[in-house]
């Protein structure tokens, strides 16, 4: 070692063990790009989204009938730590719901005036399609 050198000298062995752990790292990554890749994980996981902006809207539209309560703000699965096992359907679901307060006098009117419209549309279907 000359003077100043503060890293000591590397063998063919020991470059030669790098570079394998090194590939290994890369395989790693490799396989798991292609399982994030593969059209079945891609379409799943639109699927979960589409449940979830799904069940907002299911939130939202059943705290403005029933007006008050909670409403769910945010769902995400929640990754498991390293070295875990995760068995498939034990996804863990971490759900933040936010406090709604009482709808505003405005906004039950016009709840009402548009139910009271659907159901008036709805009677006059049924007897157009029984005079027919």
């Amino acid at each position: 070692m000359a003077a100043g050198d503060t890293e000591p000298r590397r063998t063919p062995a020991d470059i030669e063990a790098e570079i394998n752990r090194e590939q290994r790292r890369l395989a790693e990554t490799i396989d798991e790009l292609v399982v994030q890749a593969k059209p079945a994980n891609i379409a799943r996981r639109q699927i979960n989204r589409v449940k979830e902006k799904g069940g907002r809207l299911v939130d939202e539209a059943r705290a403005l009938v029933v007006g008050g309560g909670a409403v769910r703000v945010e769902s995400h699965l929640v990754e498991p730590r390293e070295g875990s096992i995760l068995l498939k359907g034990d996804d863990e679901v971490v759900t933040t719901y936010q406090s709604r307060g009482q709808l505003p006098p405005e906004a039950m009117i016009l709840a009402v005036g548009v139910g009271a419209v659907i159901a008036v549309g709805v009677v006059a279907l049924i007897v157009r399609r029984r005079r027919a």
